[in-house]
């Protein structure tokens, strides 16, 4: 496993493991033949290699951390961002316009607009999803959105005025930029993007909950894929 410095907890190090390196003695009497111990410095170093084993599970859970921080970070920021301001634009009482590529404008009331959110479970799961909404469905302009900002999405209208509109977090693609040497080959993108994507999830799902005033939950779904 490569170390990156900027994970190893010196500060920890420093001022609480290599402190305890000689304070293990009472511990070592029960582990370590009696012989051995007359010696201080193998004492010591006995004390100094839990000492460093203690500071790689210091290591392994900052990385761990940082890991989950990042991608909590883009699960609040797509929150916001998309489905937030979605719900938001569907709580309006009047009928929104929607512009499509060949300049048909479809009006629909928000009661009969349906988001189809899907959260990924993998890099795989998320290429595939990504690549058959955008063979499917054409992207729609809001015409005068509520919010003053554009907003465009991608679905369609059909015969009976029902828009469902299909939905998936952009913002994971942005994960093997910060996270190079996860992301290195594709069986490491696969693996990583498991444990990272369901941080992913779990955060999204929590911000739905303290959300749940401005989500409207009858017209917005989150399918696992």
């Amino acid at each position: 496993m490569a170390v990156n410095l900027k994970f190893f907890p010196f500060k920890d190090f420093i001022f609480s493991v290599v402190p305890t390196a000689a304070s293990y003695e009472g511990y070592l009497k029960d582990m370590v033949p009696l012989e051995l111990l007359s010696n201080k410095f193998v004492e010591l170093g006995v004390g100094a290699g839990l000492s460093l084993l203690l500071a790689l599970v210091f290591y392994r859970e900052n990385l761990r951390s940082y890991k989950k921080s990042l991608a909590e970070i883009l699960a609040t920021g797509y929150f916001s961002n998309f489905t937030g301001k979605l719900g938001r634009v569907l709580q309006t009482k009047k009928p929104l316009t929607f512009i499509f590529p060949n300049g048909a404008e479809h009006q629909v009331h928000p009661d009969n607009i349906e988001i189809q959110v899907a959260l990924p479970s993998s890099l795989s799961a998320l290429k595939e999803y990504s690549n058959e909404v955008k063979k499917k469905y054409e992207i729609a302009y809001l015409k005068d959105s509520p919010t003053q900002d554009p907003f465009w999405v991608r679905g369609f209208v059909d015969d009976g005025g029902k828009m469902t509109i299909y939905e998936y977090p952009r913002t994971l693609f942005a994960l093997p930029t910060y996270l190079r040497k996860d992301f290195a080959d594709q069986a490491k993108a696969e693996k990583n993007s498991k444990k990272l994507f369901n941080y992913f999830n779990a955060k999204i799902e929590s911000l739905r909950i303290e959300f749940s005033q401005d989500i409207p939950e009858e017209g917005i779904r989150f399918p696992n894929i």
